[in-house]
């Protein structure tokens, strides 16, 4: 069902670029012919479209939303990869919770704990969790009708509650240790680091 949805988000996406572009030929004939004629006001049509072509450049290199991550779950990587072979506009920022330079202080104080209880987003400075973080990331990618049911309150909250189960047990789903061992093992490594950087290697933790 997944597959298909996806299939069908691809068609819809090659059609819309195919009509945009379209547009774009047809208005910018309209726009020649327009000027024809009109070279005194032209230089400043060229200045004014120029400038205001510059504006969105500038914008669109950043991102809308920052999606954080378990770099270590197979199920959610997987995900990841599909919205990222979407992301042509760069409008998610993918950030990866299990890499040992995370920080939360760049992630509006999102730690690494509360990270992996549930998915997390920042979307415009705004902290989001949940299926609200999907809905987010599906629009970002083009295809947010396929969490439009999230506008309906009960639908919502539904998806929600179905999610945090998921969320409470996806650790021993995908075969992994509980959260409780992979905090530890995440701490250990950490002291391990810190003492090794302390005793230039010679650590005899």
């Amino acid at each position: 069902m997944a597959g298909a949805l996806r299939a069908l988000g691809q068609t819809v996406g090659r059609l819309a670029t195919s009509t945009t572009r379209t547009a774009k030929s047809s208005a910018a004939f309209s726009s020649r012919q327009n000027r024809s004629g009109r070279s005194a006001q032209n230089s400043s049509v060229v200045t004014s479209t120029t400038s205001s072509s510059s504006a969105p450049s500038s914008s669109s290199s950043s991102h809308d939303l920052k999606l954080l991550f378990d770099g270590e779950c197979p199920l959610c990587v997987k995900e990841v990869n599909f919205l990222k072979s979407r992301n042509e506009k760069g409008s998610i920022r993918f950030v990866d919770l299990a890499d040992p330079k995370y920080s939360a202080a760049e992630n509006n104080g999102i730690d690494y704990e509360t990270g992996m209880a549930t998915i997390h987003g920042i979307y415009k400075g705004e902290t989001l969790t949940g299926v609200e973080v999907f809905e987010k990331a599906y629009s970002c990618v083009g295809l947010g009708w396929v969490y439009s049911f999230t506008k309906i309150p009960v639908l919502l909250t539904a998806a929600n509650k179905v999610y945090d189960v998921w969320a409470k047990y996806r650790l021993e789903i995908t075969g992994r240790p509980s959260l409780g061992d992979v905090l530890k093992a995440r701490k250990m490594r950490a002291e391990q680091k810190t003492c090794e950087e302390a005793t230039e290697g010679e650590c005899s933790m």
